[in-house]
């Protein structure tokens, strides 16, 4: 017997679900794409609506301009799609599971690979940064994962007898934090046009010389 004061379940169509997602999907490729190459501040929601093949007001349901670019930045950037710390990501875990030289030469790859996915973007949330707070607080995680991945860097080379001299920990992180920094990326790679294999080979000297031996 039916009771018309129970609530009614709420009927969800998987492919209503699907669809939504898809679009949701297509607003943040486009809005990653155009935050790459125009910026934070050039890049306007009407554009991104008008990339997606979407209205402005879909876009805005989606979400602000500032969250838009943390998720890009999120998909981008990250194997999980979110800013969960970098030493719980799988790719990098596998890394630091690896022989040394391999580990190292791995590694080299990765961050190479990350900073060509995530740059331009990088560069757009440290923009939006200076006036936005829902960018500001993604920026500052982001620059935390970061500070805590080549912390646990440094301790990973300790455990495999690659340091040397008495130099603190805390600065040997900052250092490498300097060496895998997409400031360096950009500078080298994109303003200078060094191939991925020098920019590849630089880091992994620069490693040697300013974080690892340091006698």
């Amino acid at each position: 017997m039916n009771d018309p004061d129970r609530p009614r379940r709420r009927y969800v169509s998987p492919l209503r679900t699907a669809a939504l997602e898809a679009t949701h999907g297509r607003i943040i490729a486009s809005a990653r794409e155009l935050f790459a190459t125009l910026g934070y501040q050039a890049t306007t929601l009407a554009a991104i609506a008008e990339a997606a093949g979407v209205s402005v007001p879909r876009v805005n349901l989606s979400g602000t301009k500032a969250h838009l670019l943390v998720e890009a930045y999120q998909r981008t950037s990250s194997d999980h799609g979110d800013l969960r710390p970098i030493t719980d990501e799988p790719s990098f875990r596998e890394i630091m599971a690896l022989p040394t030289e391999e580990a190292l030469t791995t590694y080299v790859a990765w961050l190479a690979d990350h900073h060509a996915r995530s740059v331009r973007l990088w560069f757009a949330l440290r923009d939006a940064a200076s006036t936005d707070p829902e960018a500001a607080a993604a920026y500052d995680t982001v620059s935390a994962r970061d500070d805590d991945a080549c912390a646990a860097g440094v301790a990973w080379a300790a455990e495999r007898g690659l340091l040397t001299g008495d130099v603190p920990a805390a600065d040997r992180a900052c250092a490498w934090n300097v060496v895998a920094s997409a400031e360096i990326y950009h500078r080298y790679v994109e303003r200078h046009g060094w191939t991925r294999e020098k920019y590849g080979a630089w880091v992994r000297r620069a490693l040697d010389h300013l974080v690892f031996d340091l006698a």
